[in-house]
Formats: structure tokens, C-alpha cells, sequence
């Protein structure tokens, strides 16, 4: 049983991380890509905004906003179960369910930022965050026309 309670606020950005289970490295290559598809089609689907995300080999971390907190929850369950279905059928992919964090201010939306685009850095996978692929941070900090996974804008959302 799950250690955490995890909270869906209305109208609040919402950290969020989920792993593989057993940490098994699956997230790079063509589980990145599966990723990828699924929070695009969940997104359209129930109106919700990613804000940042980090794909590390055997996590991620994604920011996502809403005006509805159950809709964050069924963007996750969504993502979660196709990427399941796709990478492992039968399921037993992720770890447990993802743990979630609501995000009270713009300042703490800028400290989890800080550190899920650090994440390659401090398990030295890469030396500036600019080079890992699987990240936001090369569109939101730098403006890369072409990132692999383009973030939704968000400086219209109140936090």
C-alpha cells in the first residue's frame, strides 16, 4: 500500500513523478517516444496543461496544470495505463501509482522546475541540462524551436 495521499487541487500546477517498476531502465529510446504520445493524446482529452517534465531512463517528472484537479488525475491514470499496455501488457510497469504534489506558489512551480531539469545533471548523464533530450528545459530556457516534446505556455494560468 502506497505511503502518500496525493492531492488534486482545482486551478493548481501539480508535481508529479512516477517510476518503473523495479527501476528498470525503460523510459529511453522508444518508451520515451510511447511517453511522449500518450500525455499528448491525454492532454487533449481531459484539458490539461504540461508545464515542464523530465524523462529520466526509469522515471519522470511532469508539471502539470489544470483547472480541474480530477483532471490531472485522469491524465496520469490515462498516461500511466497506455504506457502500461504498450510497454508491458499484462501490466506491472510502473512502480505504484505516481505520487503527486500540488504547487502552492509560482516560486515553488520555479523550485521543482529547477529540479527535475537537474535531474540529468546530478546523476551525471549530462553536464548542463541543455543537453539532456528528454526535458523541457531547452524550450522553456532557451527557446529551442524543435524540442522532442513541446510544453503547453503557462503564463496566463494564476497559481
Amino acid at each position: 500500500m502506497a505511503r502518500w495521499h496525493n492531492y488534486y487541487l482545482d486551478n493548481h500546477a501539480h508535481f508529479c513523478t512516477a517510476s518503473v517498476s523495479d527501476f528498470r531502465p525503460l523510459l529511453i529510446g522508444p518508451g520515451a517516444m510511447i511517453l511522449y504520445e500518450q500525455w499528448d493524446r491525454a492532454r487533449q482529452a481531459h484539458r490539461v496543461r504540461v508545464l515542464a517534465y523530465v524523462i529520466m531512463p526509469e522515471h519522470f517528472h511532469i508539471i502539470l496544470w489544470s483547472e480541474r484537479g480530477d483532471s490531472i488525475k485522469a491524465f496520469l491514470s490515462r498516461t500511466l495505463g497506455e504506457t502500461s499496455k504498450r510497454m508491458q501488457p499484462g501490466g506491472g510497469f510502473w512502480k505504484e501509482r505516481p505520487n503527486v504534489l500540488p504547487l502552492y506558489s509560482r516560486q515553488v512551480l520555479k523550485t521543482k522546475m529547477d529540479y527535475l531539469h537537474r535531474n540529468p545533471l546530478r546523476r551525471e548523464l549530462v553536464v548542463n541540462p541543455e543537453d539532456w533530450e528528454h526535458s523541457s528545459f531547452r524550450q522553456l530556457f532557451m527557446d529551442a524551436c524543435t524540442p522532442v516534446f513541446r510544453c503547453d505556455d503557462w503564463g496566463d494560468i494564476s497559481i
